[in-house]
């Protein structure tokens, strides 16, 4: 599998887009910005994109969502908590002084229950991958990781030596140390591709993240991007 790591906009954030060796359809998970320069790279890596997947609903994850929806075709995957946080876009762009988006088409509603995308998705709007969902909420309400094979698309659940924040409506400290406690369970070697920032591993974090370190402390600081 290739991956394909885009940083966007003024919040840098990780798009990440994935297809198979050999293969000519793409998933793009979390297109935060830039729409025009992420049809290029589609077109560049000759692929045509059959799925958008979102990890969470805050704008810096989801600005270029609609522009690229109605460029390539491609469906539309989203946490069904995230559905409040989604209708904030407008305001949420105003706020940080951007230029004010819509709320982009959903096509389907994730529940939390959902554990493997092929349940609502053809192959074809895959690429031929299999992705798992988990629910991680925390840093949002809805918060969801992709997982392919030992490749983790964690969102804004977990960073490089650092954890999301939960200072923002819907956020929750003790919700999030539970959705961390099933990530450290994860094999050392898996692969971590955050919303923000490197790539790492679970066996790294484990050793130098002080956030999951101090996990079971509640007083734990609620700092993050």
């Amino acid at each position: 599998m290739h991956v394909k790591t885009i940083v966007t906009g003024p919040f840098q954030a990780n798009t990440y887009l994935l297809w198979q060796d050999g293969g000519s359809r793409a998933v793009i998970i979390d297109p935060g910005d830039e729409a025009d320069r992420l049809e290029r790279d589609i077109s560049t890596e000759n692929l045509s994109l059959g799925v958008i997947l979102i990890t969470h609903a805050h704008l810096d994850h989801i600005c270029a969502v609609e522009e690229l929806r109605r460029w390539s075709n491609a469906v539309v995957c989203l946490p069904m908590a995230e559905r409040p946080a989604l209708g904030w876009l407008p305001e949420s762009c105003r706020f940080f002084g951007l230029p004010e988006k819509s709320a982009p088409h959903i096509d389907y509603w994730l529940n939390p229950e959902l554990r493997d995308l092929s349940e609502v998705l053809l192959p074809d709007q895959l690429g031929g991958l299999e992705i798992a969902v988990h629910s991680t909420p925390g840093h949002s309400p809805g918060s969801v990781c992709y997982q392919i094979g030992n490749h983790w698309f964690v969102g804004d659940t977990l960073f490089n030596n650092s954890v999301g924040r939960v200072d923002l409506p819907g956020g929750d400290w003790p919700t999030l140390q539970a959705s961390l406690r099933t990530l450290i369970s994860l094999p050392d070697d898996t692969l971590i591709y955050p919303g923000h920032g490197p790539i790492t591993t679970i066996g790294q974090e484990k050793s130098t993240n002080p956030f999951l370190k101090n996990i079971l402390q509640p007083d734990t600081a609620n700092v993050g991007k």
